[in-house]
């Protein structure tokens, strides 16, 4: 009985070793700032493209387009781009509110990764971002957590 509490308690350690802490990062080109894990590198930093990674996630930002695009449309697109980039399984879409977005996202899967495709449409101005987060299956939580820390920096 002993042995089964020690391994218990072990366990449940290396969980809390093993989950990301997340750190405020900025697309400096936007003033977009969110919660990444910490220690992801930075490979791309332009205008048109944010993009991050390390063992457990690949994160993309992007700017999109959004003239005169409905609601309808933006679905349509999202589930598109998401299709186009092979991810199957798709969730329908999801809509979500932060202080200073509109979004929405579908989930699904891309190889052995899950993954989210998100758009952002900031309230005031209407600057649209797409992200995508792939992500290994047991970062759930830390998605989560990345998606609510989305906003602009005043």
């Amino acid at each position: 009985m002993k042995r089964i509490y020690l391994i218990g308690v072990a366990l449940c350690l290396s969980l809390v070793v093993n989950a990301q802490s997340l750190v405020p990062i900025s697309w400096t080109a936007y003033g977009l700032v969110f919660d990444a894990p910490r220690g992801i590198r930075i490979e791309e930093d332009t205008e048109d493209t944010f993009l991050l990674n390390n063992k457990r996630f690949y994160i993309t930002l992007q700017t999109l387009d959004s003239d005169e695009i409905t609601r309808e449309e933006l679905n349509a697109l999202l589930i598109g781009l998401a299709k186009d980039d092979g991810v199957e399984g798709l969730s329908s879409v999801v809509d979500y509110d932060l202080p200073q977005f509109q979004g929405i996202y579908v989930k699904g899967t891309s190889g052995e990764d899950s993954c989210y495709y998100v758009c952002l449409i900031t309230k005031d101005a209407g600057s649209m971002f797409l992200i995508t987060i792939l992500y290994n299956r047991t970062e759930e939580q830390s998605v989560d957590k990345i998606l609510k820390s989305f906003k602009m920096e005043e």
